[in-house]
């Protein structure tokens, strides 16, 4: 029983961080209440490092983070991780390396403060703002799809420790997972742009999450496939990937000529 009480301290420590981490992105990205932003606390418009290493280390970081994401969440890795990481928290060890790169990413981001644009006007910045709280209450909306606590592993260990046996996932597609297939990546991939002073530093973190979201989709929606079978395949086919009703390309079939 103390190794599971053990399990859930463990849990509860990651999904407590998990959401500090996820607060602190967000004050980030647009340098709002957090020691250090995007664009560096106090820095001046042009005052940083020499933008190309700026930008060499920054997609760096980015692509750091990317890897770790990508190869921790195979399906080849998760079988040989959990044969040393007991199951019940694999995922809350996961998100404990996750806040560890992201503080990697956010301590060592040399801000590139040039000003591509800047608003000025008091309430357009006050709807940008508006769309940038309503992407990230998006995002927290799509976790809950398929269980929140599960996704930020406190669920498996509490299953643990009540030793309930937790139940098989089902491919559902309702909510945001009706419009697009990845309401989240969407979300990561809309939110750098949302800021009323947009500078290069943010140009930078914008284009290597996406680029790699768009390298990165398919291997997941393979493991996808892999996981789930056919509904997967049909679901893809029914769904856009990212932009919502957007209509899916007719398959093509080529005529067979009769000899």
């Amino acid at each position: 029983m103390l190794r599971k009480s053990l399990m859930l301290v463990y849990a509860l420590g990651a999904y407590i961080l998990s959401m500090v981490a996820l607060v602190y992105i967000m004050g980030f990205l647009i340098d709002f209440g957090v020691p250090k932003g995007i664009s560096g606390a106090g820095a001046k418009d042009g005052e940083s490092f020499a933008p190309w290493p700026a930008i060499i280390i920054n997609t760096g970081l980015i692509a750091l983070f990317g890897l770790h994401h990508s190869i921790t969440a195979r399906t080849s890795f998760k079988r040989c991780w959990t044969r040393i990481i007991p199951a019940p928290i694999e995922r809350a060890t996961y998100l404990y390396m996750t806040v560890a790169i992201t503080a990697l990413l956010i301590g060592f981001w040399q801000p590139i403060p040039i000003t591509i644009w800047h608003v000025q006007s008091s309430l357009a910045a006050g709807f940008i703002y508006a769309g940038y709280i309503s992407i990230w209450a998006m995002m927290v909306a799509a976790t809950f799809h398929f269980g929140h606590f599960g996704f930020l592993g406190l669920a498996q260990a509490w299953q643990n420790f009540r030793n309930i046996k937790s139940a098989p996932a089902n491919m559902t597609a309702r909510y945001l997972y009706a419009l697009v297939r990845h309401p989240i990546s969407l979300g990561w991939m809309v939110a750098p742009f949302l800021t009323p002073h947009f500078t290069v530093g943010h140009l930078v973190f914008a284009g290597a999450t996406l680029a790699y979201i768009l390298l990165a989709t398919p291997f997941e929606e393979a493991d996808l496939i892999e996981e789930i079978g056919e509904p997967y395949r049909d679901y893809r086919d029914r769904v856009p990937a990212f932009v919502p009703f957007a209509k899916r390309p007719p398959v093509k079939t080529v005529p067979q000529r009769k000899f």
